[in-house]
């Protein structure tokens, strides 16, 4: 009796085979990012050339056969032979791939993008199988430039991500969740400074200031005075769709959208003054330049501090 209770024990210690209490197998990533091109905000995709390597002990394990990236697609995978570095097994590959990226554009032409480098292992879930970041070796070539940023920061993570479905296997309940180890390295890239937002609005802010010459015009002028705002309105319309033509759609308002809607909306009050000033001009020549002078001074101003207070907020 004794002999079976010391037996139960040390069962009860060790754990049964594949128990579930068992610890994971732990294999070490990282990645090493060589290019970063095509960035596509309209289509949001990124193509990124990068080296991906795994270090693990257990023989019966293979995760360069088995990672999968879980936000895009793999155009060429080119594997290294698996070796061994003393007693822990190290396999390296080159990926080439496709990154469906969810940009953020609320803030564009002075956005801040993240890209995520997203894989998991497509075989064995987080009771089995957990990674382990390379983090002192995972980063960027220093020869990666991406046109526009200025790539700032990057870092390798792991985290769980849960799956609440059985993917339609009868055997699993219904509810059935798996969770799986997911390595992400995040590189971050922001706009160095404000020429790029300057070169995007130029067109826009000239077009909104050459509709506040028409001040400058007799009322009773009326090709040059209302000519120079319909034509300006025409050329920051025109403006909004090259611009937006370059951005996904969005159902928020971007800073871009605003800029424009803000430019519009001047000209058209300036329109609605040349009017105004074209009625007062009848009865009162007089107050009606003196009104045009104001205005010269006042929508300009008005305009340079409506723009500066949406691109700061």
């Amino acid at each position: 009796m004794i002999r079976y209770a010391l037996a139960f024990l040390a069962i009860l210690m060790t754990g049964l085979p594949g128990a579930s209490w068992a610890e994971p197998a732990k294999v070490v990533v990282g990645t090493y990012v060589n290019q970063i091109t095509g960035v596509n905000l309209r289509d949001n995709q990124v193509n990124v050339d990068f080296y991906v390597w795994f270090r693990w002990d257990d023989d019966s394990l293979n995760p360069l056969e088995t990672f999968e990236l879980m936000n895009g697609r793999i155009e060429s995978r080119t594997p290294t032979p698996v070796r061994k570095l003393k007693d822990t097994n190290y396999g390296q590959a080159r990926v080439q791939a496709v990154l469906n990226q969810p940009w953020d554009v609320s803030r564009f032409p002075l956005d801040t993008q993240t890209i995520r480098l997203v894989i998991e292992d497509s075989d064995l879930t987080a009771e089995h199988f957990v990674y382990v970041p390379d983090t002192d070796n995972s980063t960027l070539d220093p020869d990666v430039d991406v046109s526009g940023y200025t790539l700032t920061s990057n870092g390798a993570t792991i985290s769980a991500h849960r799956y609440r479905t059985n993917y339609g296997d009868i055997t699993l309940p219904k509810n059935h969740e798996s969770v799986y180890s997911r390595y992400t390295h995040a590189i971050t890239l922001e706009r160095p400074d404000s020429v790029y937002y300057i070169k995007t609005f130029s067109t826009i802010f000239i077009s909104s200031v050459v509709a506040f010459l028409a001040f400058l015009v007799k009322p009773v002028d009326l090709d040059p005075r209302f000519g120079l705002g319909i034509g300006a309105l025409f050329a920051v319309v025109a403006c909004y769709f090259v611009i937006a033509s370059d951005l996904p759609r969005s159902s928020g308002f971007t800073l871009s959208d605003r800029v424009n809607l803000a430019s519009m909306g001047m000209i058209f009050l300036s329109l609605m003054q040349s009017a105004v000033s074209l009625m007062i001009y009848e009865r009162n020549a007089a107050k009606s330049l003196l009104l045009d002078r104001w205005c010269l001074v006042v929508f300009p101003v008005t305009y340079a501090l409506l723009c500066v207070w949406l691109t700061t907020v």
